[in-house]
């Protein structure tokens, strides 16, 4: 958690989650395991979508031309079908990963009649994180107008670990979506996110040659934990934000959670903190193609229930699996 006066913690460790994995301790490097390990099994299931399950997808570009502002749309039967809408929105540090590590959700949210949209974005340097973050704003807009022209029931979204840092955004800019598109949305799920970028940009392991094109000033700006957050929480009274960590991550991971969730509830927003037990911050992500795993669940559960009233009596809610 930042702290612009600790100088007794290793900065880089607590700001690279492999380093926190309780698994591949046999290996002689767990992080460097951990992380091969989500490659390869992520990139499987996004594989085995249509070879396996017969899931068909259409291949859709939100922005851009000749580069990753595209978006992948997956679905059961016939894509025109009214249905709700489950937008999925990956990590990688803003520099790394794409759509194809990115399909763990999609079989079992498919095979209960989501279309499931699973995007991609330029990493950095091709783009500094203020790009990165204005063409994720050009998506938010894109992806509502798609959900209207396909009549789309209801929205979802979730975002692993950079990707939560994005999908803030959705809840930051209320003025750009109406209100009726508002009303659409349902849950948020952010998990493993980063919020807070005063630490990790200067971090050359993090950041190397300052690739995010940062500043002191801009990290300050493009923090969501430092956003005026009171004045949008109105807009979204209706949607249930939840924020989740892991067990085996960094404390500076959790804390940011913790901080983040408690900085929406204090601005008015619906949300509640989940800490899982026994998950880092990769198989989180690698167990939501298991239908009945822990973190699958907590989602489906979520997902299916029947829509509430707006409550305005907001709590954080901490609860362990």
């Amino acid at each position: 958690m930042y702290n612009p006066n600790e100088k007794n913690i290793d900065l880089v460790r607590d700001y690279f989650p492999s380093y926190h994995t309780a698994r591949f301790q046999d290996q002689p490097e767990p992080n460097i395991a951990v992380q091969d390990h989500f490659l390869q099994v992520t990139k499987q299931h996004a594989n085995e979508l249509t070879t396996k399950y017969g899931i068909k997808v259409h291949n859709l570009r939100y922005g851009g031309s000749d580069d990753r502002q595209l978006v992948d749309v997956f679905y059961k039967d016939e894509a025109s079908k009214p249905s709700p809408l489950f937008v999925y929105v990956h990590g990688g540090y803003w520099q790394m990963l794409d759509k194809s590590h990115s399909c763990s959700i999609v079989a079992p949210l498919v095979r209960r009649g989501y279309r499931v949209a699973v995007m991609d974005y330029n990493n950095c340097p091709q783009v500094t994180l203020a790009q990165l973050v204005e063409q994720f704003t050009d998506f938010l807009i894109w992806i509502f107008d798609y959900a209207e022209q396909t009549q789309t029931t209801e929205l979802s979204f979730a975002a692993h670990s950079a990707g939560g840092h994005l999908l803030a955004q959705l809840l930051h800019i209320p003025a750009l979506i109406s209100e009726e598109r508002r009303q659409k949305v349902r849950f948020l799920f952010f998990i493993c996110g980063v919020y807070d970028l005063r630490e990790l940009w200067q971090l050359e392991p993090v950041n190397p040659n300052n690739i995010f094109g940062l500043s002191a000033e801009s990290a300050e700006q493009l923090s969501p934990m430092l956003w005026p957050w009171q004045a949008d929480s109105s807009s979204w009274s209706g949607v249930q934000s939840h924020v989740i960590s892991a067990e085996y991550e960094s404390v500076t991971f959790i804390e940011q959670s913790r901080a983040f969730a408690k900085k929406l509830q204090d601005g008015g927003f619906n949300v509640t903190f989940k800490l899982f037990d026994k998950y880092d911050h990769f198989d989180i992500i690698e167990e939501t193609v298991i239908d009945n795993s822990p973190i699958t669940s907590y989602l489906l559960e979520r997902l299916q229930a029947t829509p509430k009233a707006p409550n305005f009596k907001n709590k954080i809610r901490n609860s362990v699996r």
